[in-house]
């Protein structure tokens, strides 16, 4: 039962994956969305017929495939999500028209399943792209080399398996920054163009040729590294995670109740503002650096 449950997931997703995927300008070849979905051709078909029946207009433009954008109408309308007031609204108007109406029955479900497919599949997406930050954060934290199953490139069109050292998130967490040893470089990988990603277990081998263009880390950035460990309250484990995103992948929960950071920051002042604003709720446990600098910003304090 849990098997099947687990294969039925999986469908429901691949679902929500080719609505994203058939989105915007520019379409895709059937066997593109097969080898991104893991999938045949003949189930990428099925699908089209489905999201068809849910009132999606799936076309075909030189041999590409895409979500039909409908001339003279604003996109957030034709495939957005509606918020509850506005659907109630919707509904009212066209209830008011009375039964007889022989569109009356139709747009109602299809104004329902629209807005729930689409709300659906953005967010099953990005709790899928969200993983995938995790995983991420994990090979950062454990600096062990990564591969990023299945990566999509734009330019050449094709699709394969990087072995990449990652180093950090741009700041929307759209990308990640990483060193691939085969090509030798630093280079910056979509997070949605990524099939799956697998923790090695080889560690970092050329971190001494990671470089990340204005990366920051409690709102500075620079060559220098401070190693630090941070025991948190769980009010200020909350407020670096929102107010630091960057933090994230050097965050971590032990026991359900402890909650730690442990990383390089580049500089100390911005990491000592925020352990300041929180008298007593962050112990350093380990970072003299940090400790002598909290030190000496107590002592200037004056009354």
């Amino acid at each position: 039962m849990a098997q099947a449950g687990k294969i039925e997931q999986q469908k429901i997703l691949r679902v929500f994956k080719l609505i994203n995927l058939l989105q915007g300008n520019i379409g895709k070849p059937v066997h593109r969305l097969a080898e991104l979905l893991e999938t045949d051709e003949r189930t990428i078909y099925r699908y089209f017929k489905l999201l068809e029946a849910l009132g999606f207009e799936v076309v075909k433009e030189f041999s590409k495939y895409k979500i039909q954008q409908r001339p003279g109408i604003d996109q957030t309308l034709n495939y957005g999500t509606f918020s509850q007031e506005e659907s109630q609204w919707l509904k009212s108007m066209i209830e008011s028209q009375g039964k007889g109406n022989l569109l009356h029955d139709s747009i109602l479900q299809k104004l329902q399943v629209r807005s729930e497919v689409k709300k659906g599949s953005e967010q099953l997406f990005k709790a899928n792209l969200g993983r995938f930050v995790d995983e991420l954060g994990k090979g950062i934290q454990s600096k062990t080399q990564v591969w990023l199953k299945d990566y999509y490139s734009l330019s050449s069109d094709t699709t394969s398996d990087r072995l990449v050292e990652p180093v950090a998130f741009s700041s929307t967490y759209e990308s990640i920054h990483a060193f691939e040893p085969e090509s030798k470089t630093m280079k910056v990988f979509k997070i949605e163009r990524i099939g799956e990603v697998v923790i090695s277990t080889m560690p970092w081998k050329f971190e001494n040729k990671h470089q990340v263009p204005g990366a920051q880390l409690f709102g500075f950035s620079g060559k220098s590294r401070f190693k630090v460990k941070l025991k948190l309250s769980k009010k200020a484990y909350q407020l670096m995670m929102e107010e630091h995103p960057n933090a994230r992948p050097f965050m971590d929960v032990k026991n359900r109740n402890q909650y730690y950071f442990e990383g390089e920051v580049p500089q100390l002042p911005g990491l000592a503002r925020f352990i300041l604003g929180l008298p007593g709720e962050i112990k350093v446990e380990e970072g003299e650096e940090l400790k002598a600098y909290l030190q000496e910003q107590l002592e200037r304090v004056t009354y």
